[in-house]
């Protein structure tokens, strides 16, 4: 029997700061999105959903806009958004946040546990992937999962 072993686990806001995107990005027409309407479409929590999408305005991801035909909308065009932008505006250090495998503690190239360097070489090929990635890739995949397009 084959287990199915997963081993990133991104925070909840990291997640749903990039599905939130992943939402803006997939609409039919671009523009401004109510964050209740972004909210709903992903059943995240309203308020944490606010908390994430100033992050992500802050970091020049996302542009806000107040009053009628106010919301949410992307600041780029998707293409020109990286998922490891993503992750960075609401997440601060996500490659030092690594834990050990085996030790309660973190362990490193002096002391490193019998997983240490497959880890690493892991969690490097796993950021350059987050680096070259797209949202508009990760919008494209969805669509390709759903044999939509």
């Amino acid at each position: 029997m084959q287990a199915n072993v997963r081993l990133v686990r991104l925070p909840l806001g990291t997640r749903y700061a990039i599905q939130g995107m992943v939402i803006l990005a997939s609409q039919p027409r671009p523009g401004y999105r109510l964050l209740e309407d972004v909210a709903k479409a992903g059943k995240f929590p309203r308020n944490f959903l606010s908390k994430i999408f100033q992050d992500l305005t802050r970091a020049g991801l996302l542009e806000s806009r107040k009053g009628r035909g106010g919301g949410y909308a992307l600041a780029r065009a998707a293409d020109n958004i990286r998922l490891m932008e993503i992750i960075e505006a609401v997440q601060d250090h996500f490659s030092e946040q690594s834990h050990c495998l085996l030790r309660p503690t973190a362990c490193s190239t002096e002391k490193p546990c019998v997983l240490h360097e497959s880890v690493v070489g892991w969690e490097k090929q796993m950021e350059e992937k987050l680096r070259s990635t797209t949202l508009r890739d990760a919008v494209e995949g969805l669509i390709d999962q759903k044999g939509e397009k």
